[in-house]
């Protein structure tokens, strides 16, 4: 079964970007990232999301995604 996960684009200070996808619901997508990230990035909810299989990423699961 595949699942629309939500994907999070994170910008370090020094302008660099980076996407991340987590496995939790889109409105705490951004919080789950920023624990893994950490402060003084600036970090959005992306409207696209990720069609994965349902069983890539355990539930609350958060990873960097190499685009």
């Amino acid at each position: 079964m595949m699942v629309r996960l939500p994907m999070v684009a994170v910008i370090a200070p020094d302008g660099h970007r980076s996407y991340w996808v987590a496995a939790v619901e889109p409105e705490n997508a951004t919080e789950a990232v920023a624990r893994v990230v950490g402060d003084g990035q600036n970090i959005r909810l992306l409207q696209h999301r990720l069609r994965m299989k349902s069983d890539a990423l355990r539930p609350g699961e958060v990873r960097r995604l190499g685009l």
